[in-house]
């Protein structure tokens, strides 16, 4: 290397880990060991001559040193692995070393990070401590660190968020700007967008067609049972018993996973969620790279004018590895709140003065009590599909992220003129298809979308994203 060559002057420094990741990795086999012994104790027990207390009075230490074990071992493969993990994340490279039995090297470019999240578990988060995540979208393998101090993930998160959009930064100068404070991951330097009051959470997880359908089954069951005159016994185990037990883990999941929901938006414009009742889960969302938004509405959630908002992204899994959805926008919020979220998200969209155009009467045929319900439309940004009775979904998708259009036509439909017209996008939980529009509409849609898809391509001034961010208050507001 000659004495002027830049390069010279530079030397990686390699990081360790916190010295704390141990302790809260080991949690976890903790909480699997004592879930075995309290599940099979009681059998255990049962086939001892001198019964359950007598035997636990002179066994105790069977169990504590079973649980004492295998805290030394975890303790021992956690301090292993953290000894032999290191990192360099600099001005330079993103480099992951793991030498712990077999060596493995991860180099990621900046170039190729889609988004970078901050998870915590809850012993970790207990500790002060924090997984950085850092996806790299496609066929990448993502990378993680476990665990850093809160405030190094932090700051980390933001340099390489900053380094992902091209801008020229430092870590150093990265140290400098606020961080995100430990409820909810938001700086002095963020503008928070919206939040979902944990009450609101709540009841828009009572309030859904889940739970009037259960109660219609429980009154259909005691109905039954007072003209037959049987018990509801086998009924209430064979049948309520595990789809009432089903419901209260998904509202749990739930309650876990987007408690104390807030959408924020960095200083660079980005947007980033952060929830989690336990653990608290913070991820950046690209906006450049949403795909498509859906708005959702169960038929109760009318009453009081909740939506939820989804999107796909493009580069991110459909579904977290861990814990909050990838691609949740809006757990449940108003139409104030929705419309604010999309201002944030896509400043030039103005959804309301799309004209929607309404499906022909012969779609009642096949939607009988529905058809009304569905429209379509679009202007020179987006392609709008709307309808849905028990559940309204309302799907965008920007023409510039149209992949390829699917013009389809059943049986039934070719005897009727109808056909659906499909904007296939990146996977993810959105699916914008127009249904059962007239089949000259529809033709006439899906080729012409091709040339809205050419347009937005090619003429900047037609992005969603070209004003600069500054959604304080959508316009109609």
């Amino acid at each position: 290397m000659l004495p002027d060559d830049p390069r010279a002057a530079y030397e990686p420094v390699l990081e360790h880990p916190h010295p704390l990741t141990p302790i809260a990795k080991s949690w976890i086999a903790l909480v699997a060991v004592g879930y075995f012994i309290l599940r099979d104790a009681p059998d255990i027990l049962q086939d001892t001559p001198s019964g359950g207390w007598g035997t636990i009075a002179e066994f105790w230490y069977v169990p504590i040193g079973l649980l004492v074990a295998v805290l030394a071992v975890s303790l021992i493969a956690g301090y292993l692995t953290w000894r032999f993990t290191s990192f360099i994340i600099d001005d330079e490279q993103v480099r992951i070393e793991r030498n712990f039995i077999s060596h493995r090297s991860e180099r990621i470019a900046f170039t190729k990070i889609q988004s970078v999240d901050v998870t915590q578990p809850l012993v970790a988060r207990l500790l002060g401590l924090a997984a950085l995540r850092v996806d790299v979208g496609g066929g990448g393998s993502n990378a993680s660190i476990e665990y850093l101090s809160r405030k190094r993930a932090y700051q980390l998160r933001d340099y390489l968020i900053t380094r992902a959009h091209g801008t020229k930064a430092t870590v150093a100068a990265s140290a400098q700007t606020p961080i995100g404070t430990v409820f909810s991951d938001a700086s002095a330097a963020d503008r928070r967008v919206v939040s979902v009051p944990p009450s609101r959470l709540v009841a828009s997880m009572i309030v859904t067609n889940s739970t009037v359908v259960f109660l219609i089954v429980i009154a259909a069951l005691v109905v039954y049972g007072i003209i037959a005159d049987q018990p509801l016994a086998w009924l209430s185990t064979s049948f309520l018993i595990p789809w009432a037990l089903a419901m209260g883990a998904m509202i749990l999941n739930r309650i876990r996973n987007e408690w104390n929901f807030v959408l924020t938006m960095t200083p660079d414009g980005g947007l980033r969620t952060a929830s989690g009742l336990t653990s608290l889960t913070s991820q950046t969302i690209p906006r450049n790279r949403v795909q498509a938004v859906d708005i959702s509405q169960p038929l109760l959630w009318r009453i009081v004018g909740w939506q939820r908002v989804r999107i796909d992204v493009l580069g991110l899994p459909t579904e977290s590895s861990s814990s909050v959805p990838a691609n949740l926008l809006l757990p449940v919020g108003s139409a104030q709140d929705v419309a604010i979220v999309l201002h944030a998200l896509w400043p030039n969209l103005r959804l309301d003065a799309i004209a929607m155009r309404p499906i022909p009467k012969s779609a009642r045929w096949l939607r009988w009590l529905d058809a009304q319900t569905y429209s379509w439309g679009y202007d020179e940004y987006v392609l709008v599909a709307s309808g849905g009775l028990l559940r309204k979904r309302t799907s965008i998708v920007p023409h510039a992220r149209v992949q390829s259009v699917r013009l389809r036509q059943g049986v039934i439909q070719r005897k009727l003129r109808l056909a659906d017209v499909q904007a296939h996008t990146t996977p993810g939980p959105v699916d914008v298809v127009c249904q059962h529009l007239d089949e000259t509409d529809a033709r006439a849609l899906a080729m012409s979308e091709l040339d809205r898809m050419r347009a937005a391509r090619s003429r900047p001034e037609l992005s969603l994203l070209s004003t600069p961010p500054q959604p304080d208050r959508p316009p109609n507001s």
